[in-house]
């Protein structure tokens, strides 16, 4: 969790902006809330890059497995359902915790944090050779 500290460091910064301060129960519900959604974010993109490259391995064979290519392209998209519940859960439960003035403060920042970081760049997957 090498983003945790930052966002809890953005979301005190916040807390000293010009709105009216968060209560300390209103720190506590947003801190709660921002480490179960990176933590549910990160394993569950974890499991979309493991499926993907799997599913880069079935296409690499000449000879399509179509049941697994199709079997791994619908556990992709219900990871990928999942990251978007994930992330709806953030924004519906964000505002139950802070007003406007302080939701539009914490929006930007709170994207930035979670945002996906750009990664190395991986190897292609090898054809087997005959």
């Amino acid at each position: 969790m090498k983003l945790l500290p930052f966002i809890v460091l953005l979301l005190i910064q916040a807390e000293r902006s010009t709105p009216a301060p968060l209560g300390e129960e209103q720190v506590k519900q947003l801190r709660a809330l921002m480490f179960s959604t990176q933590t549910t974010a990160a394993a569950l993109q974890a499991q979309l890059e493991e499926k993907q490259r799997d599913l880069e391995r079935v296409y690499a064979q000449y000879e399509l497995n179509q049941r697994q290519a199709l079997k791994l392209q619908a556990e992709i998209m219900e990871l990928q359902k999942q990251l978007l519940a994930n992330h709806h859960k953030l924004q519906v439960e964000l505002r139950t915790i802070v007003g406007q003035e302080r939701f539009e403060m914490l929006r930007v920042r709170i994207g930035n944090a979670l945002a996906p970081k750009p990664k190395e760049k991986e190897k292609e997957p090898e054809a087997p050779r005959k």
